[in-house]
């Protein structure tokens, strides 16, 4: 009797650790950076320094993993001030129309062990259109600083940006934009 009973135990922890587990964007160690062609001789890189968000990571059945992120637009850095004055203006990213881009995942595909194609719906100056980004888990576990379940993760890809309206500088200023992402998740400390 004792060992159905440990038996039983057994199986409704593992049931319990294959639980879809909650899980938040750690704004201070999650970086968008963005790469986009000007004038054919050089690219400028940039990246949005304010980025929150949430996850959802199925471990037992990662096509039911979500993810949901925030920008906030004005928080571009392109390493010059005047630039970011103007991506940050009415002509580009308008931030002051658009204070934000949303990222809302409608699929997640597993292509390897630790890597997986996610799909979803980036809102952009107020138009909504498909990306997809290849994603690297890089490692998931308890961190050693703060003893929280935490994950990490690699993501690349790329978009249009005339999909979403941009058109400024078309000619001298790059269509295709190369998206970089280094993200941490967190679950929530409990007391």
């Amino acid at each position: 009797m004792r060992a159905l009973i440990f038996a039983a135990a057994l199986f409704a922890a593992g049931a319990a650790e294959a639980q879809p587990i909650n899980y938040t964007l750690d704004p201070a160690h999650t970086q968008v950076a963005f790469s986009i062609d000007r004038f054919g001789f050089n690219h400028v890189l940039g990246r949005f320094d304010s980025v929150t968000g949430e996850m959802v990571i199925d471990e037992a059945n990662p096509a039911n993993s979500s993810v949901h992120a925030v920008i906030q637009i004005a928080s571009v850095d392109s390493g010059n001030d005047t630039r970011d004055e103007h991506l940050r203006g009415e002509r580009w990213l308008n931030a002051a129309q658009f204070p934000t881009m949303e990222f809302r995942s409608t699929a997640v595909r597993t292509t390897g062990e630790r890597t997986a194609e996610v799909t979803g719906n980036l809102t952009l100056l107020g138009q909504t259109h498909p990306v997809t980004l290849n994603v690297t888990l890089n490692n998931i576990g308890e961190a050693g600083t703060n003893r929280r379940r935490t994950a990490g993760f690699s993501a690349t890809g790329a978009l249009n940006r005339s999909a979403w309206g941009s058109s400024t500088g078309s000619g001298a200023i790059g269509d295709a934009v190369s998206i970089q992402i280094e993200a941490l998740a967190q679950v929530a400390a409990t007391n």
